[in-house]
């Protein structure tokens, strides 16, 4: 067989044998299940954390008096948005402050953070504060509008509230480049944490083979490159049937469970050619990544010495990854231009570029750049176990022929 004809082979093999299992079916529902059961428990403990931290001021006054310093608060407390200014409790003084106050600071169900006595004009606030923290700033706030409205209404003035129009514009230069700054990160960060996820299982792809011998007759019948191309090519593309599974079921969720806020700017390059690009660059990704993890995983000889390279593989990845993630915004300096260049941090660098700036020639030249470097790490790691495994096993093992092998691989 020629050398594309049985990388083909080798990658049709391993590609039905992974998808048509049951284990990938798993695959497939277990990160689903448990970004459904993170959003699910993030929504609701984010509400009861909100729950818990709100703040509550007991005011010791009259219920005219209260009923006034509520309603300033309840005119301010849009302005402070998600966070809001502390729930105002009403008591009614008695004949003895202190002990009062005590009282309500040690009523456990109130969940009261501090106590306003003297109303308006002397006002003493009790509790475990800070003299320069945000609840006493807050409460100064209320009382200084509940004073100016009592200073408007002694001059008989009533001011009606202030009707402010909103000229919406666009964007100005700085405020899209922040965003679009936001939309590079987010970026990488998706093809980050999707190679990290999926190019790992490239460690243990070849020591059941080698434990068996199996490697040893598919190298008898092709070329070590054609098995390692085919391997890699084969797990690239179980990986984007897992990317387009889950997509679907996000784009489902997001149909039925719409999300609010404006979403992600637009980037750059426009959104059709920027999921292009991340779909290309998510490749090149995972096959600069996936042909070096599979060398290292070739030197292996069992999976215990899988799971110890396991670790510092992930933190390898990282590394990259900050090391790209530096290069967003400067593109154009040295650290920019080195992590472009840099093979195993181009593909989170180049997406970073697209989400910035149009310029579209730097990316065919960064995927033809990376491209060779998928070759020539295939070709190394290709040698190393050619040279390294394939070499250190019996020597008076007598292997099957080639055009045999080559038609068995056919018939399957």
């Amino acid at each position: 067989m020629g050398f594309l004809q049985s990388a083909y082979v080798i990658g049709r093999r391993d590609f039905v044998a992974t998808v048509w299992s049951r284990t990938f079916l798993f695959f497939l529902i277990g990160p689903l299940f448990i970004l459904g059961i993170s959003l699910l428990f993030g929504a609701s403990s984010s509400k009861m954390a909100r729950q818990d931290l709100r703040s509550s001021v007991a005011i010791v006054a009259p219920l005219g008096e209260f009923t006034e310093i509520n309603r300033a608060r309840s005119a301010l407390n849009p302005a402070f948005g998600e966070n809001g200014l502390p729930e105002l409790l009403h008591a009614e003084p008695d004949y003895s402050i202190d002990p009062q106050v005590k009282d309500l600071l040690a009523a456990t169900d109130k969940r009261i953070l501090a106590v306003l006595t003297g109303g308006v004009e002397r006002p003493k606030l009790t509790g475990d504060i800070r003299q320069d923290g945000s609840v006493r700033r807050q409460m100064q706030l209320i009382l200084d509008e509940v004073r100016s409205r009592r200073a408007l209404e002694r001059e008989g003035v009533s001011l009606p509230p202030t009707k402010i129009q909103v000229v919406k514009v666009a964007e100005s230069a700085g405020s899209l480049a922040a965003m679009r700054a936001l939309t590079a990160r987010m970026g990488q960060l998706l093809l980050f944490m999707t190679t990290v996820l999926l190019s790992t299982m490239l460690l243990s792809n070849l020591v059941e083979e080698k434990s068996n011998k199996v490697i040893e007759v598919l190298a008898a019948a092709v070329p070590v490159d054609a098995i390692f191309i085919g391997k890699l090519f084969s797990m690239l593309a179980v990986s984007l049937v897992g990317i387009g599974v889950w997509t679907a079921a996000a784009v489902a969720g997001f149909t039925f469970w719409p999300m609010g806020g404006d979403g992600l700017p637009t980037p750059a390059v426009g959104w059709p050619l920027f999921v292009i690009l991340v779909l290309i660059y998510y490749s090149m990704n995972y096959l600069l990544l996936g042909a070096a993890f599979l060398g290292i995983g070739s030197q292996a000889a069992s999976i215990r010495e899988v799971q110890t390279l396991s670790m510092p593989v992930t933190i390898g990845q990282v590394l990259i990854f900050f090391f790209a993630s530096m290069a967003v915004g400067p593109f154009d300096s040295l650290i920019g231009i080195a992590a472009a260049m840099f093979p195993f941090s181009s593909p989170l660098t180049m997406i970073a570029r697209a989400a910035q700036t149009p310029t579209l020639w730097h990316h065919l030249v960064a995927i033809a750049w990376q491209a060779l470097w998928v070759w020539l790490t295939v070709k190394l790691t290709a040698g190393l176990f050619r040279h390294n495994v394939m070499k250190s096993g019996g020597g008076g093992t007598t292997s099957p022929t080639r055009r045999g092998l080559g038609g068995m691989l056919r018939g399957s």
